[in-house]
């Protein structure tokens, strides 16, 4: 639990530093000539300056999130069970250490690549031109 919360506010806080300074990126020209078109602030808000953002923020928000999967290993020193916890236990049981930390690391593997994936697609779409 107090691992969770830990990286949560911590990943939380340098999200948030992200999306603001992509918010500060969408020029206040591009705001203003919404409004003199007759859009609503919510309309600006929606068309004009969350794409832009979005397309800001996606590599802080690839980079956080990478931070946080490499960081997670390190939670079972607090009692978190994930993965590289599993695989001490199931060794003490089983020892077949070998086996079960290259299974562990091939999950990691895995779980990295898909996200480096998906990473891509993502930088593919919002890339800023």
């Amino acid at each position: 639990m107090a691992m969770n919360l830990s990286v949560g506010l911590i990943s939380g806080s340098y999200l948030a530093e992200v999306f603001r300074g992509a918010l500060k990126l969408v020029e206040p020209f591009e705001i203003t000539v919404a409004k003199v078109a007759g859009m609503r602030q919510l309309q600006v808000i929606i068309n004009i300056e969350l794409p832009q953002m979005l397309r800001f923020s996606v590599p802080g928000i690839i980079n956080e999130f990478s931070s946080v999967l490499k960081a997670t290993p390190f939670a079972y020193t607090v009692g978190i069970a994930e993965i590289t916890k599993q695989a001490m236990s199931l060794t003490a049981i089983t020892l077949n250490g070998l086996q079960i930390y290259t299974l562990a690391g091939v999950l990691y593997f895995i779980i990295y690549k898909v996200f480096t994936l998906l990473a891509g697609v993502f930088e593919k779409k919002y890339r800023i031109s």
